[in-house]
């Protein structure tokens, strides 16, 4: 089973080999050799070609989320199953290791060894963090549309990690003890932060995600999100008019202060907008979020996945487009893997909005950074149009769809220590 990037890279390289040496057979074979060793030859080359093929289409059907459901017929296929979850899920090895406080080797030798020398524990927490549900078959939890989520499934929630987090605060018990009281701490949960999961009370929200959408999972964080935002004092009122040009340009010039992102804080509640930072769930991806409140308010949730400056900024002014132009008339709530390419005019209107408010066009189009893509431009075109660094740094990137570019100018390790307190 192909289980990453480069071995897919591999596997197509090794299908065109196999094809190359097919035609070759055919057209130039040893006319001293019997037919039937050619023909051996060539049903060799073919079953080869055949069963590479067949796994590289399978990794780009998990890859692409057409694949959601895993049949099996016994435990010793769950292996196979949490890793072409993982894949589903759109997580690297590197991603899932991440959660699990593991090194990315290690999650490469359990799939490499399929996870043999993993405990039981250790595969239901990395069950839980792919939100796998295991019963008579292997399904994910989520099926591309963010509809509704009833809390009392509670085995689609990523209970065990909610818990290491303290989000359950009045509970004391230990991490099985909140398994078992689950299907009460969940609703409870949920309803403590102005969480409305019914379907017929449900707001209508959309979710930018490179895999299958993990419900549960945004859920629970949009819960929690909202738990912290309620203990944020904010003053005005929300209006969208509130995020006009000058508003906007006064949060531009904080891209050329060292601590811009901590004071994008005061800048934000100042129009009723609470920044909350909360790092995301396990199989959900996310960059951000824009999210109204039922009392006039409104949100930012970053997760700081990539801890840069230029996705910082980004991924904000990002979620502000939404709040200016969706959040309250169509949509409660967007979530945002802003890394992935923008499906919906909705995604497609926020990053213009983004870019625009940022580094106008009529700015960016006469950059020397779009053209020479180097160090010296970008610090050029920063001085005269404004803006950090980072931000014309991540531009370029974006556009080039080369993020090796300019790693020393977009800000790498500047954004997560400003909010931690």
């Amino acid at each position: 089973m192909i289980t990453n990037e480069k071995q897919y890279r591999s596997t197509r390289l090794q299908v065109d080999k196999f094809r190359r040496a097919l035609a070759a057979l055919g057209v130039s074979s040893d006319p001293s050799l019997p037919a039937v060793l050619v023909k051996a030859q060539r049903d060799a080359l073919e079953s080869q070609i055949a069963e590479l093929e067949a796994e590289a289409v399978l990794y780009d059907r998990l890859r692409s989320g057409q694949i959601t459901h895993f049949e099996a017929e016994g435990l010793d296929e769950l292996p196979d199953i949490l890793i072409q979850a993982r894949i589903a899920r759109g997580m690297s090895q590197k991603d899932l290791a991440a959660f699990l406080g593991l090194k990315e080797q290690q999650i490469q030798r359990y799939e490499a060894e399929r996870y043999r020398s993993a405990s039981l524990d250790r595969l239901m927490e990395i069950s839980d963090a792919l939100g796998v549900q295991i019963s008579k078959r292997a399904e994910l939890v989520g099926n591309g549309h963010f509809e509704s989520v009833d809390p009392a499934a509670w085995k689609a929630f990523p209970v065990a990690e909610m818990y290491k987090r303290g989000w359950f605060e009045d509970f004391s018990g230990s991490m099985a003890d909140a398994r078992k009281a689950a299907p009460d701490l969940l609703p409870a949960f949920l309803r403590g932060a102005q969480a409305r999961y019914a379907p017929q009370a449900l707001h209508r929200k959309s979710v930018r995600s490179s895999g299958q959408v993990h419900e549960a999972g945004i859920a629970a964080w949009e819960a929690r999100v909202r738990h912290l935002a309620d203990r944020d004092p904010r003053g005005e009122t929300f209006d969208p008019l509130l995020i006009s040009e000058d508003w906007l340009a006064g949060l531009v010039k904080l891209t050329l202060d060292p601590d811009g992102p901590a004071k994008t804080m005061n800048y934000l509640r100042a129009i009723g907008v609470a920044l909350i930072v909360e790092k995301h769930l396990p199989g959900t991806l996310l960059d951000g979020a824009a999210l109204s409140t039922f009392d006039g308010y409104a949100i930012i949730a970053l997760t700081l996945r990539h801890d840069r400056l230029d996705n910082f900024w980004f991924t904000l002014f990002h979620e502000l487009g939404h709040l200016k132009l969706h959040v309250g008339h169509d949509y409660a709530a967007i979530f945002d893997d802003t890394e992935t390419p923008a499906a919906t005019a909705l995604e497609e209107e926020a990053d213009l909005f983004a870019q625009e408010a940022l580094l106008p066009a009529v700015k960016w189009n006469v950059g020397a950074a779009r053209f020479t893509r180097n160090e010296k431009a970008v610090l050029i075109d920063a001085k005269r149009f404004r803006v950090g660094p980072a931000v014309i740094a991540g531009r370029v990137r974006r556009e080039a769809h080369d993020y090796t570019l300019l790693r020393g100018l977009v800000g790498a390790g500047n954004v997560r220590r400003q909010f931690e307190w």
